[in-house]
């Protein structure tokens, strides 16, 4: 009976020895040691990660910017861009472009005459911004038809919108007796703007 009593004591001391050792552990090393080198290796393993994606995406850079000035150089040559990079240059281009395609077809200064050029921002919301001018001509119909087929066949690419057409009889010049008929031209001229692209190591918006 003593014996067995002894064994019972010397177990039970062991199993505290244990459970004081664990708490020990626990509480002095395992949070304070363990835990936050398990920590740190989770952070460095996550560290090493992202640096192999860096170098990834590092290494794809030159790549990455052949094909970017491969668009640039296409963006370039689009002939359906302006090639104005700001609404007012396009506009101040579309309006000699106007004065040199009309001169080109006029017989005259008085048969064929721009009365109105004016700037026509656009509120339209789109991809891409226009560039856009209001026009009124007094022309006769022979010299308007290849002023509006060199507007529309232009590179680069120019729309004419807005036409309204309507046909008047007047003298020929002032002071004269001669009596013409002429068309009264109304229409918007415009054309799309090419949007800027990031050069190499900007940002892009």
């Amino acid at each position: 009976m003593q014996s067995s009593s002894v064994d019972r004591d010397r177990l039970l001391a062991v199993v505290l020895v244990v459970l004081a050792l664990s708490a020990v552990y626990l509480g002095g090393v395992h949070w304070w040691f363990t835990a936050r080198h398990v920590a740190i290796w989770q952070e460095m393993s996550g560290l090493r990660e992202q640096e192999a994606t860096f170098r990834a995406t590092s290494a794809q850079r030159p790549e990455i910017e052949a094909r970017l000035a491969e668009v640039r150089a296409l963006e370039a040559s689009n002939p359906a861009f302006l090639p104005e990079m700001d609404f007012d240059s396009a506009a101040a281009s579309l309006s000699q472009r106007l004065r040199q395609i009309v001169t080109q077809h006029a017989r005259n200064e008085q048969s064929c005459q721009i009365i109105m050029n004016q700037y026509a921002p656009s509120t339209e919301k789109e991809l891409f911004e226009r560039a856009a001018i209001r026009v009124r001509l007094r022309c006769t119909l022979e010299e308007f038809q290849p002023i509006l087929y060199d507007l529309e066949s232009a590179s680069p690419v120019l729309f004419v919108d807005e036409v309204q057409i309507w046909k008047q009889s007047g003298f020929q010049q002032p002071g004269s007796n001669q009596v013409t008929s002429y068309l009264d031209v109304q229409f918007t001229l415009w054309g799309y703007l090419r949007k800027r692209m990031p050069q190499a190591g900007e940002r892009g918006a």
